[in-house]
């Protein structure tokens, strides 16, 4: 298990030319040390394919697994499935553009100083994987439901509530009646 963000690192300068495949499996702990709040459970397995050439590396990523989030409307412990591919291209040796990073289209390109030997790609790992996730989670798609029905419960007694007409303050009806004077 890597779990730490020093353990998803691709050490370039063994590798030879050509296609190599690597695996990683991060858990919670390597979301946590990355700042996040929302991963209460995390299993996700990270494919890496990389291309080498003198040159340049192409890097894909695959990230596939489980990521257990709070449900948005009953804050119960909700499992997410994520199935997300992401690619960076690595220009090496690069003498006056380092550390500049373009982004489009799910294609990220990043030069390396020729001292560098190895790729941290923990960062796109934990950014990936979280916009992986749904922008609302709950268990509306889900054949069994997990939701906490207590919790339900005062949400709709709540949402019941608030659709009674609010009482009108007197003094503002008085208000009304000075202004139409």
């Amino acid at each position: 298990m890597y779990d730490k963000v020093e353990d998803l690192c691709i050490e370039f300068v063994k590798l030879k030319d050509g296609k190599h495949n690597l695996d990683f499996r991060v858990d919670e702990s390597f979301f946590e040390s990355l700042g996040s709040t929302e991963i209460h459970n995390a299993n996700v397995q990270v494919d890496v394919e990389v291309d080498k050439s003198t040159n340049w590396m192409h890097v894909r990523l695959r990230m596939r697994g489980i990521l257990t989030v709070e449900c948005h409307r009953c804050l119960v412990a909700l499992p997410m499935q994520i199935d997300t591919n992401y690619m960076l291209i690595v220009k090496l040796d690069s003498q006056g553009e380092a550390d500049i990073d373009h982004e489009d289209e799910g294609v990220e390109l990043i030069y390396l100083r020729p001292h560098e030997f190895k790729l941290s790609i923990a960062q796109p790992v934990y950014e990936t994987s979280l916009l992986a996730l749904p922008m609302i989670r709950n268990c509306d798609e889900m054949e069994t439901k997990p939701c906490d029905e207590a919790m339900i419960q005062k949400l709709e007694t709540l949402n019941s509530d608030s659709t009674e007409e609010p009482e009108v303050d007197a003094r503002w009806e008085k208000l009304k009646q000075l202004k139409n004077l």
